[in-house]
């Protein structure tokens, strides 16, 4: 199932408008709304990072969710190599679902690691086994790639 190229471009409208009240911002790539780059915050363990998302909306939006790239390194046992694991991106998705909500659900993994459904499994189970050395190996990765002045470069 699609929308109309006419109703698509309309929800992609309505998208953009919500998306550009995130914070920090989310911007269009080269005035693409389809494709849209921006940066989360760390929270909890990842307090003090800094992280580029790039959020691309495919043609079948909203009845197949957006394709979601995790562009700065980190430690996290849902997020391994650019890729996200978690259920709106894939069989949690709804047509009611927004960008917002990607962006939200982005933030809270950030807060709170799912360790016993990892993508990354070496960091799942460090998570799982040794919670303090997780949150140190955590920081040094923030240290080495998830600063402003690292993402600067």
């Amino acid at each position: 199932m699609s929308l109309s190229d006419e109703d698509y471009w309309a929800r992609l409208a309505y998208e953009t408008k919500h998306v550009k009240s995130e914070e920090p911002s989310f911007k269009p790539e080269k005035g693409d709304i389809r494709k849209w780059r921006g940066f989360i915050l760390g929270t909890e363990c990842y307090d003090g990072g800094v992280f580029e998302i790039e959020i691309e909306i495919p043609r079948r939006f909203p009845f197949a969710p957006p394709l979601v790239q995790w562009h700065t390194e980190i430690w996290h046992p849902n997020i391994y190599k650019g890729k996200v694991c978690v259920g709106i991106l894939g069989k949690d998705w709804a047509p009611s679902n927004s960008i917002v909500d990607v962006i939200e659900t982005l933030r809270i993994l950030l807060a709170a690691p799912n360790p016993l459904d990892p993508l990354n499994t070496s960091a799942g189970n460090q998570m799982e086994n040794d919670l303090e050395r997780f949150k140190k190996t955590v920081k040094d990765y923030i240290g080495r790639y998830a600063t402003w002045e690292k993402l600067q470069r």
